[in-house]
């Protein structure tokens, strides 16, 4: 980029001013003499008060200017296969930074011609080439400014630190500073331009110059400038194209191809280059004819900006956004990090892998609609590797949205948390039984105790929290069927999903035991809330809204035997220097020990043989055991399962009404309980699962439980005659209000509620 009085297109100045322009550059030519007088020879004598004093003051001004890398774009990228597939970019200023090995001849001679044509003769100042610009203005052609391609790059440093700064104003007044045509700034630019040609070479600065330059609009860089007008890169420009874009560092504003009404006073700019070429012996005649007679054709192409091209991987791609913008690993303030992710060049290496990622949308597409005329419906799947935390894949029934949302687009990611996308949660139903189960086995008892698994009412004064009498309200706790009532052992009540039976189990645990053990595999509310209140329906899932990829990580734990890793969604990030940064780690860490995770396993995999996921078994042989969860009337049904290699997690739902998913038939999926919206969880699981399995496999069978665990073999008691419908839709249950109280460490006292959400069921 060129200085404004420098520019080619301009109006012709009067004749009455030609004159002083002549003058004044001349001055300026006489000063650049005195700094290179300066520059080479410091103990150079000069006679004259006049003539000391403008040393002076050169010799005080600053001289170093470091080249260091420009804003440039970062990218996110994703796996497909072996390779790393770009998903995204972003960027405050669209630049693809380049070596020397990838600019063309035809770039560097066309730069050359059109802006510092005896660039590789003089020194960082052109005292003959002001000269020469001067009597082209005084003689009304204005072709070649006077600023050499070194002091050009030194503007176009101090103005990307310029835009650079934090507020408009700021920016405006540095900006200011570095366009003056006045006398003070241009010293201070052959400063600077002197001392960055003292410490790199001719090559070093032409090319950081073109990754500088910019293009107009958005657009910086000439690898930039040939993708977006030419749909090429910098290695590939014809030399008609080479000099079309040079010419647009002219004057970018009047020179930019993407205005059409820019083409011919481009093609005029472009044809002066290749004048200057074929004069300098930089092109052949025959190559400058061919050139001269080619129109100048742009071919437009957009370059995305966002997760909003990312495809299906959009909620993803936001998630790791989100990620950056919220972790001080990326920077120590959140403007740090929004700064870093535009402009830093990041290169960002993700854990999705696109292949699974594909079908698992495939799978959200088939058997869940967009929208439904009935209800908000809503409805996620996510996997997350088991022993790593990395997360495979995360999709959803929704389009990616950053503008807003509809009823079939939206902005939130319905498998993450309210900072990383926006969602509060959905209640667990009796997926977060799971926690209930390890307390139940960590504290010593077994999975053949027998206990009460009939709905009643249990006292309030029944129920331990924090070491006191828990102090809450009476729960009458329901089961789906009366078949479910009576005495029963844990090991079946976990298959069926009993709620009277977990009800019996935490009587003789301690509530906030459930609850720390949930909190330490991830399990945590969705919107942030710290001390969520601990209504006693909580566990057995009338909880807190969760996020799907929290249970998935506190699935695979169990999987990895009691050791939690959290799920991330960053495996690395290089610099533009090709170091690392370091990134968020998942942390692994035991949590249960082993022992209880095999045995927690061992009652897990009964679901998936008999009990309410019954037929959710991939067909590849692969071990594989978790839990359902159903709040009151399929308001939330949830699917969790998992390998030794990977947990998916599927919710389908009502996304922000209360309304039934029970007999809403979609017609596309027909699985134990019969057509319905309930049951389309299994349908996406068994899909997203086997996709899973056929990339990473799994063991085909797990170690037995110690005999602790077990304990005495309980007789076969009130079993049902098949697992059919009450399999899947398993057993019902009040939950806990949503009304939340002041952190306290037992459960809180009041009026019960007037109206209760619904709970987990199986």
């Amino acid at each position: 980029m060129v200085d404004p009085v420098d520019a080619s297109f301009r109006r012709r100045p009067q004749s009455g001013s030609r004159l002083s322009a002549l003058l004044g550059i001349l001055a300026v030519a006489v000063i650049a003499g005195v700094m290179i007088a300066v520059s080479v020879t410091p103990a150079v004598a000069l006679t004259g008060s006049a003539a000391s004093q403008g040393i002076g003051l050169f010799q005080h001004l600053p001289s170093d200017l470091e080249i260091k890398p420009p804003d440039q774009k970062t990218q996110i990228f994703a796996k497909d296969g072996s390779k790393e597939v770009k998903i995204a970019s972003f960027y405050a200023q669209n630049r693809d930074v380049i070596t020397w090995s990838q600019l063309s001849d035809v770039v560097k001679n066309a730069t050359v011609a059109g802006e510092d044509v005896r660039y590789w003769q003089h020194g960082a100042v052109d005292p003959l080439g002001m000269v020469r610009a001067a009597i082209g203005d005084a003689l009304g052609h204005p072709l070649q400014g006077a600023s050499t391609i070194t002091q050009q790059y030194v503007k176009n440093v101090c103005v990307q630190e310029a835009e650079n700064l934090s507020t408009a104003a700021a920016v405006k007044k540095a900006y200011d500073v570095c366009v003056s045509p006045s006398i003070a700034r241009k010293l201070q630019e052959a400063r600077y331009a002197i001392g960055v040609e003292k410490e790199y070479s001719k090559q070093q600065i032409l090319l950081a110059y073109l990754n500088i330059a910019g293009f107009g609009g958005q657009i910086y860089g000439i690898e930039s400038a040939a993708h977006y007008y030419y749909d090429t890169t910098a290695a590939k420009l014809t030399i008609a194209q080479a000099a079309s874009l040079v010419a647009i560092v002219n004057n970018p504003q009047v020179l930019r191809l993407d205005i059409p009404g820019n083409i011919a006073a481009n093609t005029v700019r472009r044809n002066y280059i290749l004048g200057v070429e074929v004069k300098q012996h930089l092109i052949t005649r025959d190559q400058y004819a061919t050139a001269i007679a080619t129109r100048t054709v742009p071919r437009i192409t957009q370059s995305t900006n966002g997760c909003r091209a990312s495809g299906e991987a959009g909620f993803f791609c936001q998630y790791v956004v989100n990620t950056i913008l919220s972790d001080p690993h990326f920077g120590a303030t959140y403007q740090d990090r929004i700064d870093n992710l535009q402009t830093a060049g990041w290169k960002i290496y993700t854990s999705l892998n696109l292949a699974v990622q594909r079908k698992a949308q495939a799978a959200e597409n088939a058997y869940i609609p967009m929208s439904s005329p009935q209800f908000q419906i809503g409805s996620s799947a996510t996997s997350v590797q088991v022993g790593t935390g990395r997360i495979l894949d995360m999709v959803q029934n929704k389009t990616f949205s950053q503008s807003g949302g509809s009823s079939t687009a939206t902005g939130v990611n319905f498998n993450a948390n309210e900072v990383l996308g926006d969602s509060i949660g959905f209640q667990p139903g009796s997926t977060y039984k799971l926690f209930t189960l390890l307390d139940w086995l960590e504290t010593g008892h077994t999975l053949n105790d027998v206990v009460n698994g009939t709905g009643r009412t249990i006292p309030a004064g029944d129920f331990t929290a924090c070491g006191q009498q828990y102090e809450g309200h009476d729960w009458n706790v329901h089961n789906d069927s009366s078949v479910y009532n009576g005495r029963t052992s844990v090991l079946r009540a976990t298959a069926y999903s009993i709620n009277g039976a977990f009800a019996s189990m935490a009587q003789q645990l301690d509530l906030c035991d459930i609850q720390n053990l949930a909190f330490k595999l991830g399990v945590v509310p969705a919107d942030g809330e710290t001390h969520p209140t601990m209504y006693l329906p909580f566990v057995i899932g009338g909880s807190y809204g969760v996020s799907p990829v929290s249970m998935a990580a506190a699935y695979a734990a169990v999987a990895n035997k009691g050791v939690y890793c959290a799920p991330i969604a960053i495996d690395s990030v290089v610099k533009p220097d090709g170091s690392q940064l370091a990134v968020p780690s998942a942390g692994c860490h035991r949590v249960i020990p082993e022992q209880v995770a095999i045995a927690a396993e061992y009652a897990l995999r009964t679901v998936f043989q008999y009990g309410t996921a019954a037929g959710d078994d991939t067909a590849d042989g692969v071990y594989e055991f978790g839990k359902t969860g159903t709040t009151d009337n399929a308001v939330q049904t949830w699917t969790d399962g998992t390998s030794s290699k990977a947990t998916t997690v599927v919710w389908v739902g009502n996304n922000g009404t209360r309304q039934s998913l029970f007999d809403v038939d979609f017609g596309q999926c027909a699985a134990g309980g019969g057509s319905s919206a309930s049951v389309q969880r299994h349908c996406v699981y068994k899909d997203v699962q086997t996709a899973i399995d056929q990339q990473y496999g799994g063991a085909t069978s797990w170690p037995a439980p110690e005999q602790q665990y077990l304990g005495a073999v309980a007789p076969t008691l009130n079993r049902p005659a098949s697992s059919g419908a009450a399999g899947r839709h398993g057993t019902r249950h009040p939950a806990a209000p949503t009304t939340r109280s002041t952190p306290r460490p037992t459960a809180p006292t009041g009026p019960a509620p007037i109206a209760t959400p619904t709970a987990g069921v199986g």
